[in-house]
């Protein structure tokens, strides 16, 4: 039964079985679009944008018309890679297909080319959006904010407060980003006090870790720790590496040490923590400090994760690992790392104690 089956893919995927959806949707005798969608939305909303993107290929080269649904989830998952490429082919074909006065899709567009730094393509088809919902309005804030933009982002947020469309909890993320590239803490204060206030929205916990940064960054960490205090739920993670981050872009042990103590509490494996609060020490030339974190990371047999990049080369997503030589071309690269290190010299103007002493 194509119902039953399409149905079955489509609740395999949202348990999480993407695998299991795709081999029922191989074994199905006729795939129907539900089915089509329901996999590739299911790569994508489990972060295996890549398979979502190879996928949609296969879809393609069996001749299935994508429709509204698959066009915006695979635009979502060039989004999630940065593969600006890929992304310009489907838009291409959505104009072909005279698709793009669809507000789900030219929102997708949108977000799209603001999450891969295209910021001029994105507000030009933000202007060009025949509607625009609020998913379009957070794509072009987000976009701004996350690009270090703030006072572009703010711009937008102030027009769609004239346009009387009403900002949500992912509106207000965005704001007091921006605020935090620009440093406005009177304004990032104003408005998180306007959420509940103007809103009648609660601040959640990515609201209070912007604000942390906030007040973090201007000099206030006995504030940010107050306010992590005062919060009506526990801090995450998240909270904790910000002010720990904070502390040591102006030498707080003493807040330092505490915000190192919960975050440990919440993931005792947690090697940041340890690397970001031996810096610290490091940097206030507490030595005893440092020699303890590392007995503390050896003994306990962690190791720094290591730094991960990616770039898109003819429409392929190659991704690497610091010390990494899995790629098929890593003699070469490795080569080309050689040659250029020999060209560059240490830049040691910040640099507060013996280079040997810090870990990263």
């Amino acid at each position: 039964d194509l119902f039953v089956g399409s149905a079955l893919v489509d609740m395999y995927c949202k348990c999480a079985k993407v695998e299991e959806a795709e081999k029922l949707h191989d074994r199905m005798e006729e795939q129907t679009m539900v089915s089509w969608n329901a996999i590739i939305s299911g790569f994508s909303l489990h972060e295996q944008s890549e398979e979502a993107q190879k996928f949609f290929s296969r879809m393609l080269k069996m001749r299935v018309k994508p429709d509204n649904f698959t066009y915006a989830t695979v635009l979502d998952a060039c989004a999630n890679l940065a593969t600006v490429g890929l992304g310009k082919q489907i838009h291409a074909q959505i104009i072909k297909e005279e698709l793009q006065s669809d507000v789900f899709i030219s929102s997708t567009l949108v977000d799209m080319y603001s999450k891969c730094g295209n910021m001029q393509d994105a507000r030009l088809l933000f202007e060009k959006a025949p509607k625009r919902d609020f998913v379009t309005w957070n794509a072009m804030i987000c976009g701004y904010a996350q690009h270090g933009l703030g006072e572009d982002a703010l711009k937008i947020f102030g027009d769609m407060q004239v346009e009387g469309v009403k900002p949500n909890h992912a509106t207000f993320v965005s704001v007091l980003r921006a605020c935090v590239h620009m440093g406005l803490v009177e304004k990032g204060l104003h408005y998180f006090h306007s959420m509940q206030s103007d809103y009648g929205l609660d601040p959640q916990l990515e609201h209070y870790s912007c604000m942390v940064d906030i007040l973090g960054r201007s000099g206030q960490v006995s504030d940010a720790l107050k306010l992590i205090h005062e919060m009506p739920f526990e801090a995450d993670d998240v909270i904790w590496r910000t002010l720990l981050s904070i502390c040591k872009m102006h030498g707080n042990v003493e807040v330092a040490e505490k915000a190192a103590s919960y975050l440990l509490q919440l993931d005792p494996q947690d090697s940041a923590a340890y690397v970001l609060l031996s810096n610290i020490y490091a940097d206030a030339g507490m030595w005893d400090g440092v020699s303890k974190m590392r007995k503390m990371m050896r003994y306990g047999g962690l190791k720094k994760e290591p730094g991960c990049s990616w770039i898109e080369v003819k429409s392929e997503v190659h991704m690497f690992l610091v010390g990494d030589k899995a790629h098929p071309n890593s003699k070469e690269i490795y080569e080309k790392l050689d040659v250029l290190i020999t060209e560059m010299k240490p830049d040691i103007d910040f640099v507060l104690g013996d280079e040997e002493t810090s870990f990263i």
